[in-house]
Formats: structure tokens, C-alpha cells, sequence
């Protein structure tokens, strides 16, 4: 299995919105674009800067062809996020590979 995480800092003063966009853009996009994907959010529990909530955004894959499908169109909607919020929304991605233990 592999995940393609993105991280999100979201300003305090943003978050419902970016909420309603991650529900009306974001996830549907994915979804769209890639079949059997999970898509999970979890908030991030540390608190990083004041002011500011982390997201972790985490799609879940078995196929990793899907991985470059879901970077091309991740870049795409983050660049939309951006011009939507600004600097309130500030991103970070990586893909992670299961590691079987025992």
C-alpha cells in the first residue's frame, strides 16, 4: 500500500472555509481521478506555530501508477488553494510505501 500524504498549515481564521473547499474540491477531485482510493484527514495534534492548525491528508493507494496521478493533480489543486487562501494555507506533500514487519 502506498500513501500520499499532503500536510496543510491552515490558518485558525480560514479553517471552516478551507473545510468546505477540501469537501467541494479537493477530495472530489481525487476520487474522480483514481479509483479505489481512501481518503482520510486527520487534524495534527502538535501545535507547530500559534495561530495555526495542521491537516494531514492522507490518500491511500495499491497501485503505484496512481501515485503520479494524484502528484500532477495534487500540484494543480494546491496552486488553486493558494490563490484562494494565500499564505493562511501553506503545504507540504510526501508518499509513503508500507513496510511489512516480521
Amino acid at each position: 500500500m502506498y500513501i500520499f500524504n499532503t500536510t496543510f498549515m491552515i490558518n485558525d481564521t480560514i479553517v471552516d472555509d478551507w473545510k468546505q473547499w477540501m469537501n467541494r474540491n479537493y477530495v472530489p477531485t481525487m476520487k474522480d481521478l483514481v479509483k479505489n482510493i481512501r481518503v482520510e484527514l486527520y487534524e495534527v495534534m502538535a501545535v507547530v506555530e500559534e495561530g495555526n492548525t495542521n491537516y494531514s491528508c492522507q490518500m491511500q493507494v495499491y497501485n503505484p501508477a496512481d501515485l503520479d496521478t494524484i502528484n500532477k493533480y495534487n500540484a494543480i489543486l494546491i496552486n488553486n488553494a493558494k490563490g484562494t487562501f494565500g499564505d493562511k494555507c501553506l503545504t507540504f506533500s510526501s508518499i509513503l510505501n508500507e513496510v511489512q514487519l516480521g
